[in-house]
């Protein structure tokens, strides 16, 4: 008999709370730093809180990497009790925390830990475990899991129309050339999360219409039908605006499951607020 597998992510998944409660699913959070105030991602503060603090505090926040301690200290108790472990990551270029959890699996020196990079962010990673804990249901071993995961990999894409570059530029995220540019033509910058999984930005659109309506087409580039699909959308508070998206894309494109969600503190810190994006 196989041992039971245990899911875990970090908190730039920005998986919603009912999809943690549903797949049972391991969240190790990401630090959040607003000057010398150091915060954990969903466990000191709440994403209504971080954004309530990004319009009123004069510093700009920063994110912290998790360390391996962290990692290690939540997958112990699940491999004492016989678990195997699959972490389900933040993209190895975006972040370090990837890398800490390679180190966890050394400091605890076992086989049954499982460490797989998404090349993704936000939403877009919290669809792999959508994946993985539905495969997990229907009986699949963690080897045909990870393979169907690097699968789709292959078709896998995330758009996100942005407010203004200036928050992704001062996370390093995106270079300052680039940043630089968005801000003179005064435009709305769509970024896209390339299949290597870096950032980099995809279009410049004039309008905010304009712009929801090219992640659309964008997705309708990748492939006409998403019948059978699950696909994701999330934004960093932006309000009205975003219901108005989520409305266009059930007629547009017409998925069989869309998940809804606010981004959290680590990725909101970067995007900044009013962003709104689109994952496969």
């Amino acid at each position: 008999m196989e041992p039971q597998l245990k899911l875990f992510t970090d908190s730039a998944a920005d998986l919603p709370h009912h999809l943690k409660v549903e797949y049972a699913v391991g969240v190790v959070p990401l630090t959040v730093v607003f000057g010398d105030n150091e915060y954990k991602d969903g466990v000191t503060i709440t994403s209504e809180e971080f954004y309530q603090k990004l319009t009123s505090e004069t510093v700009f926040p920063a994110t912290n990497q998790v360390n391996p301690h962290d990692f290690a200290e939540a997958f112990r108790p699940y491999l004492d009790a016989g678990s195997e472990i699959l972490y389900i990551g933040l993209s190895h270029r975006l972040s370090g925390t990837l890398q800490s959890a390679v180190m966890a699996k050394e400091m605890l020196q076992t086989d049954r830990i499982h460490v797989f990079d998404t090349h993704s962010a936000s939403l877009g990673e919290a669809l792999y475990l959508v994946r993985a804990a539905e495969m997990a249901r229907s009986g699949l071993s963690t080897t045909e899991i990870l393979k169907n995961l690097e699968q789709h990999k292959e078709s896998a894409f995330g758009f996100v129309m942005l407010e203004d570059l200036q928050h992704i530029v001062r996370g390093g995220r995106l270079s300052k050339t680039q940043g630089l540019i968005g801000s003179i033509l005064q435009i709305k910058p769509i970024i896209q999360i390339t299949r290597e999984g870096t950032v980099e930005v995809s279009d410049k659109v004039r309008t905010t219409k304009k712009a929801l309506q090219s992640m659309i087409d964008k997705a309708l580039e990748q492939q006409s039908d998403y019948s059978n699909d699950t696909l994701a959308v999330a934004h960093t508070n932006a309000g009205d605006l975003f219901y108005e998206f989520v409305d266009m894309v059930k007629e547009q494109l017409r998925p069989k499951r869309l998940i809804e969600g606010l981004v959290g503190p680590t990725i909101g810190t970067h995007a900044g607020p009013g962003a709104i994006g689109l994952f496969y």
